[in-house]
């Protein structure tokens, strides 16, 4: 009897211990299911709150690298800016694809530099403002210089070997009368500035009032930066290997005095006549260097450079390289041209 006492006493201790832990089970897995539902409540109530729609901003197709940094600060975040004509090729040759077009053809708003710098597109604008795209050309709205024939030395008296009066040299002759290199001269983009401005606020929808008063800002101080840099110089004679510095050489009180090519435009070629020209009129005027950039032979110009004996000093025109802002771009710019002539 008392053996059956104690067997049963064991049988309901073992059933009150596994009913005390079905128990503890049970509410652990409530206090889990509810720490996991607060987790994954924390967790969706951060997504709502750190969760930013995308904003659609308006496109704008610039046509080469210079400009685009020029537009590109002025319209800061306020629209997506895409640049054609890849940094370090010629405008003057450039030729657009099929999603260049199509790039064009879907813009909110264009801009590009005109008077046939990009000779390429010329065609794709003209029928994309047709199709009622607005396209903005610079130089419709600066004072236009006209194109100068700088290997021209007939009214100074005196002639240069391989010389040939009364018209551009050797195999460069050209179709241009305007010149336009209008980038190079950051007062005559200060003057295309509020055209620009009001043709993309019409065009993207949007304020550029406090963007364009600080570029305006900053392009009349690097324009003053560069007037007493040249100023301080007692002589600024320019021998260019293409004829590109009209504007920078007006606004700062340089003159071209030779250019291996007189074309404005990179697509012309070089002449044995007007090679050995541009070399007599370095010795004869006493210039320092020759500056040269993107469409110039190299050889070429090398070959100038070390039978006149002057410097042969490389300047970035057309496209930006290492400078990240159009205000940096003319001020690199400026210094180099200026420590060339030292």
């Amino acid at each position: 009897m008392a053996q059956i006492v104690r067997r049963s006493l064991v049988i309901l201790a073992v059933l009150s211990f596994a009913s005390l832990s079905l128990a503890c089970s049970s509410d652990d897995s409530a206090t889990d299911a509810d720490t996991t539902a607060d987790s994954a409540g924390a967790d969706d109530a951060a997504v709502t709150t750190t969760t930013t729609p995308a904003v659609d901003r308006p496109d704008v197709v610039v046509t080469y690298s210079v400009l685009g940094a020029f537009v590109e600060r002025l319209v800061g975040d306020k629209a997506e800016v895409t640049v054609l004509i890849p940094d370090g090729q010629d405008p003057h040759d450039f030729e657009p694809s099929p999603r260049d077009i199509e790039r064009i053809n879907d813009a909110d708003f264009v801009v590009a530099n005109g008077l046939d710098l990009e000779e390429g597109l010329d065609d794709t604008l003209q029928t994309a403002m047709t199709e009622g795209v607005d396209v903005f050309f610079v130089t419709d709205h600066v004072t236009v210089l006209d194109v100068v024939d700088v290997n021209d030395h007939s009214a100074h008296g005196h002639a240069h070997p391989g010389s040939q009066t009364g018209h551009s040299h050797g195999d460069d002759d050209h179709d241009h009368s305007k010149d336009p290199h209008v980038w190079l001269s950051p007062a005559t983009m200060l003057e295309a500035l509020p055209a620009l401005v009001d043709a993309a606020e019409t065009a993207l929808s949007v304020d550029l009032g406090t963007e364009s008063q600080t570029f305006a800002a900053e392009l009349a101080a690097v324009d003053a930066e560069l007037q007493d840099l040249f100023g301080s110089l007692t002589d600024c004679q320019l021998v260019t290997g293409h004829n590109e510095l009209g504007y920078f050489a007006k606004r700062y009180g340089c003159t071209v005095i030779a250019a291996i090519l007189s074309s404005p435009s990179t697509t012309a070629e070089e002449s044995a006549g007007n090679v050995e020209f541009v070399i007599d009129v370095i010795k004869t005027h006493g210039a320092d260097a020759v500056f040269t950039s993107l469409g110039t032979n190299p050889a070429v110009a090398r070959q100038v450079a070390d039978a006149a004996g002057v410097k042969l000093v490389e300047i970035s025109t057309h496209y930006m390289g290492e400078e990240t802002s159009y205000v940096e771009f003319v001020r690199t710019l400026g210094d180099t041209i200026a420590a060339g002539l030292r």
